[in-house]
């Protein structure tokens, strides 16, 4: 109990010194006070133990105080907000790509301010595009406005890079490229096996199980489409996705058994704990990760001596070596919910399971009672302790309370070891030789899709999520009080935390037979569902302010018109539009290259197997639209332009003709990359698409003086619905029953326009909206057509 003690009373002073940060002479003195204490009254135990937690308190104190950054003009954040500057310095750790721009962490080494050139040091977050990519280790020269990072409503970014050790932030950068390897050759190579563990993993799964794959296995979260993010959040499951204490066990498990075959026991124990430490870089190295892996650690070590790991002492000795290393550790909210929660299994566990067993025993036999706890301790003995310790933390900083989560964590839990297992084995196979990784990665997409759609159905559920509102910080430390005042009051004898990684070699005999038979059984069964139906689906994806159309012919062929703006979001839209098996798209049309349309293919072209790419061929050289092209000439796919009169061959009864651009490009209109987008005309016997791009008033005069046959039954809105669009004469010649305008919600160009609307309506056109409809999909058997919307 002693470190339990020393560690509250160290953790005490780090956050008292946050308030008010005393000069050190005056701990120096304050520190003689307890040490008088500690000398004169050496045989009293109580004082003893009250002089060592006062000293430590004070060295927590100081340690917070010495750990304050203090700016001079050698430091890059010295020159924050003084204008227009060009630096100098090295990628120093994994870039952080999003949807549309890359955050890079960049080891500044020298700043041109004005005509003045200084050394500096100190790292700068550089918010670069995502194209083109940069790597860890890449020299760049940077020029910007260098800012201090900014303060929010109820949030410091700034605060939050500090605690990384950032203190500068650097938006819209012009970037040049000096120099590539520049690292160190260890990390580069860490991190390089890992984009290619990220990139078998994205040729092995579909969206977004990919990328939830990603998160739980890698630590890489950023892919995980926001929508689906935000139902973990309202359902309380976000900690599936976290590295946690079970990835650690079994990294451990894995090093321990393998380095004892290998070198024998007295030489395994070192290896397993570099096994775990390189796993924790690999991964990102965040503060609940670094938690887990000092306590797995600790319990190796401990193993290896013949000791028995005490799970209280280890989690304080993380809490004081992570926090003596980085005392602003303790206001990372990974760290707060890792710790709470390891808290929580450790002192309510048995507590918890003890009330199970006695309220079971009123219904059932000891045995069976026993054995119905025993199903349950894992998905929700567990996550009720746990929450008993992480609730007001949650509710805290999120300001909403999940009445789903532990309905939730009982159903997807047990699923959990199969993500993890047959995931980390799919990678490792598909690193070795693909096809044995697919069929693997097969199983592990069963799970995967079990976890994903238990969340969704979850969060769908009424009063899921409650907000709470802001929840004061006395209101949180007086449920803490209580809490501690209550567990100190009933202490008893609890056990031990139990080594995860022990269940993993359970028996293997017919239970495995019959599950292995039962997995197989279901990939047939929804192998069989996910086959084409003879029917024409065409689907509206809504991928916010863009566009992206996804359609399947009656005979399975797959045609994706333009990504629209979001990579994440598109690919969450494929995946679960798409055969889980399936990795290729018979043919991707841009209609043109602005980025509401073309960002997303760039990670459709490096996923999946295009068989042939469609394209205008107009020249503005985006960094999306660039990569895009370099790609297609990479995988050598087909590549065609699109002009009036083209036709292209689809399934039979299935026509699409291109009806723009023409041979030569309409110029000097308002906006010419979207008057000469691609118009294309879809018919199936009876019913008829027009997909009009974003074409405006003068392509459509262009169309209409062409004489081409316009009339359709469901017309793709140009433009978003913009009032540049969307002619009288042209609505009339294209007379549709249905018009899906493809918008975001409440974006800035106030699409779609009141008066394309108003046009719309007085014709008789029904219209579907993306940011009201979501998604919206129109299945047709060439003689009717059905509607489906998302909302």
């Amino acid at each position: 109990m002693l470190l339990l003690y020393l560690g509250s009373a160290w953790l005490l002073g780090i956050y008292l010194a946050s308030l008010a940060r005393p000069p050190g002479v005056l701990l120096a003195l304050a520190a003689l006070i307890p040490l008088a204490g500690f000398v004169l009254w050496r045989e009293e135990r109580r004082v003893r133990l009250v002089s060592v937690c006062a000293l430590a308190l004070l060295l927590g104190t100081w340690r917070y105080s010495s750990a304050v950054p203090h700016f001079d003009e050698h430091s890059l954040a010295y020159y924050n907000d003084e204008g227009w500057v060009t630096l100098t310095g090295v990628v120093s750790g994994e870039p952080d790509v999003r949807d549309t721009y890359t955050n890079l962490r960049v080891a500044a080494e020298s700043l041109v301010l004005g005509e003045q050139e200084y050394a500096v040091r100190g790292t700068v977050l550089v918010r670069a595009p995502r194209y083109p990519a940069y790597r860890y280790g890449d020299r760049l020269e940077i020029e910007g406005l260098l800012e201090t990072p900014p303060e929010f409503e109820g949030f410091s970014y700034r605060d939050y890079l500090a605690r990384q050790g950032i203190h500068s932030l650097l938006r819209r950068p012009r970037i040049t490229l000096l120099a590539r390897d520049q690292g160190n050759f260890f990390y580069a190579g860490l991190y390089a096996f890992k984009a290619r563990a990220q990139a078998t993993i994205a040729r092995l799964l579909p969206e977004p199980q990919a990328s939830l794959l990603t998160g739980i296995l890698l630590g890489v979260e950023t892919g995980i489409p926001a929508d689906l993010m935000a139902d973990f959040s309202a359902t309380g499951t976000t900690h599936i996705i976290a590295i946690s204490g079970f990835n650690i066990s079994i990294i451990a498990g894995l090093f321990s058994g393998l380095s004892t075959r290998l070198f024998g026991r007295q030489r395994a124990m070192p290896l397993a704990v570099a096994g775990i430490i390189l796993y924790t870089i690999f991964v990102g190295a965040s503060a609940a990760v670094v938690r887990a892996a000092i306590m797995g650690s600790l319990y190796v070590v401990a193993l290896h001596y013949g000791r028995q790991s005490d799970a209280l002492n280890s989690l304080m000795a993380a809490a004081i070596l992570m926090t003596a290393l980085n005392p602003f550790t303790l206001w990372d909210l990974g760290f707060q919910l890792s710790f709470a929660a390891t808290l929580g299994l450790v002192l309510y566990t048995p507590i918890v399971q003890r009330w199970f067993e006695c309220g079971l025993r009123k219904l059932l036999s000891e045995g069976a009672a026993r054995k119905v706890v025993g199903l349950l301790n894992e998905a929700l003995i567990v996550t009720l302790a746990a929450q008993i310790t992480t609730l007001p933390i949650i509710v805290y900083n999120f300001h909403t309370l999940s009445l789903v989560t532990l309905l939730t964590n009982l159903l997807i839990l047990p699923a959990q070891p199969g993500v993890m297992l047959w995931g980390g084995v799919a990678t490792i196979a598909g690193l070795l030789w693909r096809p044995l990784g697919q069929v693997l990665g097969w199983v592990a997409w069963l799970f995967l899709t079990f976890t994903i759609v238990v969340v969704e159905l979850s969060a769908r559920l009424p009063y899921a999520s409650l907000n709470v509102g802001r929840v004061g910080l006395g209101l949180v430390c007086l449920y803490y009080g209580l809490l501690a005042g209550g567990t100190l009051v009933t202490a008893q004898e609890t056990s031990r935390l139990k080594a995860l990684w022990q269940r993993l070699t359970d028996r293997f005999s017919t239970k495995a037979l019959v599950a292995g038979l039962s997995i197989v059984v279901l990939l047939v069964w929804v192998a069989a569902f996910s086959l084409p139906d003879g029917k024409l689906h065409v689907t509206f994806l809504d991928v916010g302010q863009g566009d992206a159309i996804f359609i399947q012919t009656p005979r399975g062929q797959k045609i994706l018109v333009d990504g629209g703006p979001s990579p994440t979001v598109l690919l969450a839209a494929l995946g679960r539009r798409m055969p889980f098996w399936e990795r290729t798209i018979d043919l991707v049309i841009l209609t043109h290259p602005h980025d509401d349309h073309v960002s997303g293919l760039v990670p459709v072209l490096e996923r999946y197997k295009v068989k042939a790419f469609l394209d205008g061929g107009q020249e503005h050289p985006t960094p999306a639209y660039t990569r895009c092209l370099e790609l297609v000439q990479e995988k050598g796919v087909p590549y065609q332009l699109a002009r009036a009169g083209m036709q292209i061959r689809l399934s039979e009864g299935l026509q699409m003709k291109v009806l723009h651009p023409q041979s030569e490009f309409l110029s000097g209109t308002d906006s010419d990359v979207n008057n000469n987008s691609i118009v294309l005309r879809l018919v199936y016997g009876r019913i008829s698409f027009l997909l009009a791009g974003d074409v405006e008033e003068e392509a459509e005069a262009a169309l209409l003086s062409g004489g081409e046959d316009l009339a359709s039954t469901i017309l793709k809105a140009p433009h978003h619905g913009s009032d540049t669009s969307l002619d009288l004469k042209f609505l009339e010649a294209v007379h549709p029953q249905l018009a899906v305008i493809q918008v975001g919600a409440e974006n800035k160009f106030g699409h779609p326009a009141p008066t394309t609307l108003a046009k719309l309506e007085k014709h008789g056109v029904a219209v579907l909206r993306t940011d009201q409809n979501g998604t919206v999909e129109v299945v047709s058997d060439g003689e009717r057509y059905w509607l489906k919307t998302e909302r």
